[in-house]
């Protein structure tokens, strides 16, 4: 059976946050576009993983913390993965809330709500 997770580093223009990430495709599902896996990391994916954890500065401390977190899983499948993001942090949050509201929309044209997280995008939204 696979394990199917790994350690994330987000890289933003001015930050570095790591997150263990169950079912990594995850960060590319897009309740618009109804694609998994394109590679394209979803505003709204990446603020729900990584938007409750430390920051820091520096990239040493991330790869430290990034490392001794997969060292400490029974099974780490993905290793220690780094995903870039050439925004700011607060830019990223800003994009979010903007896509959160478009994927509301699209969930509720399809009456797809059973599948997405309609209170984590409704909190984020701001309704």
């Amino acid at each position: 059976m696979s394990a199917d997770n790994g350690i994330y580093i987000l890289k933003t223009k001015d930050q570095y946050r790591v997150t263990h990430v169950q079912n990594a495709e995850y960060m590319t599902c897009s309740a618009i576009e109804r694609k998994r896996g394109c590679g394209a990391l979803v505003p709204t994916r990446a603020v729900e993983l990584w938007g409750n954890c430390k920051y820091t500065r520096r990239w040493a401390l991330a790869y430290h913390i990034a490392h001794k977190w997969a060292g400490s899983l029974p099974v780490c499948e993905y290793g220690v993965n780094v995903i870039y993001y050439n925004k700011k942090w607060d830019q990223l949050v800003k994009e979010a809330k903007t896509y959160a509201k478009k994927e509301i929309r699209a969930i509720r044209d399809r009456e797809d709500e059973k599948y997405w997280n309609m209170e984590y995008l409704r909190k984020l939204a701001g309704m």
